[in-house]
């Protein structure tokens, strides 16, 4: 997916504003995700550092060898492959991580190149956080992923698991309703 200038502003713009309902595409997926602790806490930990990546991807050149990381949260940079000493709630997000997919924990830049707008590789854009029905402890990522049942998502689940997740689900499309009809966190 072609993530335009203007997309990532008005992504940006939903980390720390609820959308508004009119503004919700035809269809919308959400990942199921247990944490442990003050959800709140989670949902603004996991915020912080998308919000400093769109922050970049807006203003900065993915053609130098390496993006300025100043104002990715040091939790996230830490976290990272080659980041050093993470928070405990991240480095069990990591261990998470690598045991659910097997993979190796993300590289910092190589996480962040994701979020070059002149590349095709992240297939969703942030919508909102709400609280699941699922019950205490539980939180709904949203994300638009213009509609598709499949697309490119590893980086989003490491954010997620980085943030300090026990569990994320795979996505689930459903009709903006759904999403309309529960709390933002």
């Amino acid at each position: 997916m072609l993530h335009e200038i203007e997309d990532l502003e008005i992504e940006g713009s939903r980390v720390s504003h609820r959308p508004e309902a009119d503004s919700a595409p035809p269809v919308l997926a959400y990942f199921e995700i247990a944490v442990d602790g003050d959800p709140g806490r989670y949902a603004s930990r996991l915020r912080g550092a998308l919000d400093a990546v769109l922050k970049i991807a807006v203003s900065e050149s993915f053609d130098d060898d390496d993006l300025p990381v100043d104002t990715v949260p040091a939790w996230f940079s830490g976290v990272c492959r080659g980041g050093g000493s993470p928070e405990p709630f991240a480095a069990e997000g990591r261990d998470r991580y690598v045991e659910r997919t097997g993979g190796a924990p993300w590289n910092l830049q190589n996480w962040l190149s994701r979020f070059d707008p002149d590349l095709e590789v992240r297939g969703w854009a942030w919508w909102d956080m709400t609280s699941s029905p699922a019950g205490e402890g539980v939180l709904r990522l949203w994300a638009d992923t213009w509609g598709e049942a499949f697309f490119a998502w590893e980086d989003l689940r490491w954010l997620a698991y980085a943030a300090g997740a026990r569990s994320v689900a795979d996505p689930v499309l459903v009709k903006p309703a759904v999403w309309a009809q529960e709390v933002s966190v």
